[in-house]
């Protein structure tokens, strides 16, 4: 399950314009945009070279902006844009560092929070990314996901009752989120809950009738449950769309006793 790392990179770089503009000029949201000041100018400029995949050039505007920094938001925005530009980069640690002294700065801010927790995650440093997800949650509690980051931690580290937990209340707040549900599906596919899993993987196909992975896990689901004609149909709908699963899920069916 992917998460669309650059549109949440966007969406919170650009709130954290506007959120360091007003401030900034002493001017309400709707006129921040207007406003100059050098690290303000520096912070648009991240911003945009950002949105054009320049990540080196945004990095090194978001550092300007750090040193003309004269306010703490202006200061707290141009650590999110750096960390921003760094994960973008890959310089998971460097990313890490940023996003730390920005929550020194806001402690409970939680897109920050998440964005912190996704790097954590990126480093397979679980417990870590478990702790963020989990305060980025308390802090905004329709964070679907926060939520579902949560629930994916907790099943890489085999905790699949408290993966399944998360991921309900995920669903609970999206109920069209298909990462959430495929979540919610393969913790309940590992406690053995094989009717509930099939019921998460069926609403994922319903919303999504070409994600292999949801009629993959379905089959399988099926299979468990003495239903081989239901797995034997998702194997045929697998076919086309991803032959290495189709075989695994065939070579399931047919295995000898």
């Amino acid at each position: 399950m992917k998460i669309d790392r650059s549109r949440v990179l966007g969406s919170l770089l650009a709130l954290a314009l506007v959120a360091a503009a007003a401030p900034a000029m002493g001017q309400d949201d709707s006129k921040a945009w207007l406003g100059s000041s050098p690290a303000l100018d520096q912070l648009k400029q991240g911003f945009v070279a950002m949105g054009e995949a320049a990540f080196e050039t945004a990095l090194d505007h978001y550092r300007s902006a750090l040193e003309n920094a004269n306010t703490r938001e202006l200061r707290f925005q141009a650590l999110v844009g750096m960390g921003s530009a760094e994960t973008a980069l890959g310089r998971l640690e460097d990313a890490r560092q940023s996003f730390d002294q920005a929550l020194e700065i806001k402690p409970e801010n939680p897109e920050i929070l998440f964005a912190a927790g996704m790097v954590a995650k990126d480093q397979e440093l679980f417990e870590t990314a478990a702790e963020l997800f989990a305060r980025a949650a308390v802090r905004k509690p329709d964070f679907g996901e926060a939520l579902t980051q949560l629930g994916v931690v907790y099943a890489f580290q085999g905790r699949h009752q408290e993966s399944a937990a998360a991921c309900w209340r995920a669903v609970s707040v999206s109920p069209q989120d298909v990462g959430a549900l495929l979540c919610l599906g393969v913790a309940r596919y590992h406690l053995g809950l094989y009717t509930q899993a099939a019921q998460a993987f069926e609403t994922v196909v319903e919303i999504d009738p070409q994600n292999s992975h949801a009629r993959y896990s379905l089959g399988l689901c099926r299979l468990y449950k003495e239903d081989p004609d239901g797995a034997l149909t998702e194997y045929m709908a697998l076919k086309d769309l991803d032959p290495e699963l189709a075989r695994d899920l065939y070579n399931r069916i047919f295995a000898t006793p």
